[in-house]
């Protein structure tokens, strides 16, 4: 009998023991649970640091603003800018300034040159601008058939009555040193071409 109790006893001492350690176990199998959601917090932060790099190392664009705005000049904005946030780096539109002139909403291009039409340029080009007044990088001819002083090539520039070759090498040279044209008057600012000339050919070019 005395026999029979001690083992019954000690059959309830290796059970208690038993549910002891299933208990531990219950509570170790959570760990790698809590582990893995520290992981994805960690990796959701590494993502959003490579993003804000990828965004960091985003090449730029140079773009030069001539026309209508309180402080032209050459800019650098990111390649994927607008044109209206390039507009406000230069200091916005001068009062006299034709907005409309241009479309506020594209997208830039590295090495164009964008002109912002007078109120009283917008309205002898007809009320349109058209690319070659105001995206002036699109090609040496506007839209309205006229040459573009700041990007034609020598062999366009020779397409205006009145400019030979070397006048044309000219204009190149002193574009590439000096930015380009504000206006089309500052073409007689190139060597060789003077009131007389400027005369002959000032319907056949823009900027």
């Amino acid at each position: 009998m005395k026999k029979h109790i001690i083992c019954h006893i000690f059959s309830l001492l290796l059970a208690l023991l038993i549910s002891g350690c299933s208990d531990e176990e219950v509570v170790f199998s959570e760990d790698p649970v809590t582990e893995s959601a520290e992981d994805v917090e960690t990796e959701e932060g590494f993502g959003s640091e490579t993003a804000a790099a990828a965004e960091s190392t985003k090449a730029p664009a140079y773009v030069y603003i001539i026309g209508a705005v309180n402080r032209p000049g050459v800019y650098e904005v990111r390649e994927d800018s607008r044109v209206f946030e390039v507009i406000e780096r230069a200091g916005g539109f001068r009062e006299d300034a034709a907005a409309e002139s241009l479309n506020l909403a594209s997208t830039v291009r590295d090495g164009a040159v964008y002109q912002v039409l007078s109120r009283e340029e917008y309205e002898k080009a007809g009320g349109s601008g058209g690319s070659g007044a105001t995206e002036s990088a699109a090609s040496g001819a506007g839209n309205r058939g006229l040459v573009n002083i700041n990007t034609a090539s020598v062999t366009e520039l020779t397409g205006i009555n009145g400019i030979g070759e070397s006048r044309a090498q000219a204009i190149v040279t002193y574009r590439e040193e000096n930015g380009g044209f504000s206006c089309i008057e500052d073409i007689m600012k190139v060597s060789g071409i003077k009131d007389g000339l400027f005369n002959k050919i000032k319907d056949q070019i823009t900027v």
